[in-house]
């Protein structure tokens, strides 16, 4: 989980904005603005691993 955190800190997340998004294996595979529809379609993506799921903050509170 450490390095899809690591992942998430690094990678381009602008046009993620204001919607959560799932990552598994450093790769995004899931956004949506519904939190219960990134983690169904995250389990669906990657059945046998825990996805890091997080809430894009807006441009306000986003430290580049």
């Amino acid at each position: 989980m450490k390095s899809n955190y690591q992942y998430f800190m690094k990678v381009n997340v602008k046009p993620y904005i204001g919607k959560w998004i799932a990552i598994s294996d450093e790769k995004i595979i899931a956004s949506s603005s519904d939190v219960k529809k990134v983690y169904k379609i995250a389990k669906k993506a990657a059945p046998k691993k825990v996805p890091f799921i997080v809430k894009v903050p807006s441009r306000q509170a986003m430290i580049f």
